[in-house]
């Protein structure tokens, strides 16, 4: 018995292997067709639950998978969808690798981000993506995927004031930003246990900054301030940015607008100015909601020192010890400088009222002058080369007529002219600065200049034009 059983077992044994050879082999027949058959895939995720609301930023995940590994990067394409926004952030795609049906595939996903202007159903585009990947024998092959139909409801859910489709003309109304909106401002100068405080003809100097979350920066309104009477303001052109992350605390892509304001104080007092508020729709209650910079309290002193008369005051104590002279001369002079001034009067009123307009606009151009140099001085405090060039544009016109460059030559500074050359390299040199703006420098230029130019007790206005027709010199 036990010989017969040990002269079968060889034969088993051979059976047995025999057998797992033969299934090694169909296994390795069925993951040949398998990679013969593998072809790319599309995938589209919408990152939010629906239906989303009316100026929501919602982010779509688009993902192509190809066997073995791309060859050329997928050409995701621009989408334009009626009644909404659709862009593709400024950020890296993310690679990734899986297995699918035994077959190992590389995918890369790219980020859309949709913004539903009005209510109503969208459906994003069936657009075709192509690239070029490699073939399981390694040589390139040209493939293209469709996007499949992708479906997106957006709703006001009837909450009042919240932004939805127009009922009468059938526009969308002004969007608002969906998430809490972080204001923060800076002032120059900075206040001194809450308040500001300043000497008249001083400027003060507001910058305001909003960012929303997740939300882009042409979203946010523009905040409306006003100034109290007494008060000049003058506002920058807002800077607005998309990002797609924050190193501070807020975190997280959002978009930012930048917003400064130029308040210049003509005379002594208390003013309040007005805080400055920015609108947002709050996601949990789909009701509109605020955040606002908070108000700020200026006090203002007399310029010069408390104790100095004014010249006209001066002039009018004096008045009473002329007057003790003797009446009657005093009289008589009076009455003889009154028909002088009536008779100087007809002849030079023309003259001396074109003279007080030119005094009356000369002082409007140096007041304006030193709100733009503050604007100026502000920007470089802040080391922010955009807006230090703007300041610095708006206060030679004002100032002086011509261009910064012109101003810098003309009048033979060559630390204004360096400091002007450094940031218009910084702005529009094609090679890519290696440090960052310093404005210390500029600031430094501009002060020195401003000093020289009190001193000399005039400012180099620009040079007035030859005349239209000069007379003609006789040749004899």
């Amino acid at each position: 018995m036990s010989a017969a059983a040990g002269r079968r077992e060889p034969v088993w044994r051979a059976h047995a292997t025999a057998l797992l050879i033969a299934l090694l082999g169909v296994a390795m027949m069925l993951a040949a067709s398998a990679a013969r058959a593998a072809e790319p895939i599309v995938r589209v995720e919408v990152l939010a639950r629906q239906p989303i609301l009316v100026g929501q930023q919602v982010g779509i995940d688009v993902t192509v998978l190809v066997p073995n590994f791309f060859m050329s990067a997928p050409d995701f394409p621009l989408f334009q969808v009626p009644g909404a926004i659709v862009t593709m952030p400024d950020a890296r795609a993310q690679n990734s690798t899986e297995t699918i049906g035994g077959v190992t595939y590389a995918g890369i996903r790219k980020t859309y981000v949709f913004t539903a202007e009005q209510d109503g159903d969208f459906d994003f585009p069936a657009a075709t993506i192509r690239f070029t990947y490699a073939g399981e024998d390694g040589t390139p092959r040209q493939g293209s995927v469709t996007l499949p139909p992708t479906h997106i409801r957006a709703g006001a859910g009837g909450v009042p004031g919240v932004p939805g489709r127009s009922a009468t003309a059938g526009q969308p109304h002004a969007l608002l930003p969906v998430g809490r909106l972080s204001v923060t401002q800076t002032l120059s100068p900075a206040p001194d246990k809450g308040t500001v405080r300043l000497h008249a003809g001083d400027a003060l100097v507001r910058t305001v900054t909003v960012f929303a979350p997740q939300a882009q920066a042409m979203m946010i309104r523009p905040l409306h301030a006003t100034a109290p009477r007494g008060v000049r303001m003058f506002s920058a052109d807002a800077r607005l940015s998309d990002r797609s992350g924050r190193g501070d605390g807020a975190g997280g892509p959002g978009g930012e607008r930048v917003e400064t304001f130029t308040y210049v104080f003509e005379r002594e007092g208390s003013y309040t100015l007005p805080p400055l508020r920015a609108d947002w729709l709050d996601p949990a209650t789909g009701k509109p909601a605020r955040s606002e910079a908070p108000g700020i309290r200026v006090v203002v002193d007399v310029a010069g020192p408390s104790g100095a008369l004014a010249p006209e005051r001066a002039l009018l104590a004096s008045l009473p010890d002329v007057m003790s002279w003797t009446a009657i001369w005093w009289t008589a002079g009076t009455l003889a400088l009154a028909l002088a001034g009536a008779l100087a009067w007809l002849r030079l009123g023309p003259v001396l009222r074109r003279l007080r307009q030119r005094a009356a606009s000369r002082g409007t151009r140096e007041r304006e002058a030193q709100a733009r140099m503050a604007a100026l001085l502000a920007a470089c405090a802040a080391g922010d080369p955009a807006a230090a060039y703007d300041a610095l544009c708006a206060w030679t016109r004002a100032a002086y007529g011509v261009a910064p460059a012109f101003l810098a030559h003309r009048v033979g500074d060559a630390s204004l002219a360096d400091a002007i050359a450094a940031l218009e390299r910084q702005l529009f040199s094609a090679a890519a600065p290696g440090a960052p703006w310093e404005g210390r420098l500029l600031a430094e230029a501009v002060r020195r200049h401003a000093s020289v130019e009190r001193k000399e007790g005039h400012h180099r206005a620009a040079e007035e034009l030859p005349p239209l027709n000069p007379p003609m010199r006789r040749h004899t």
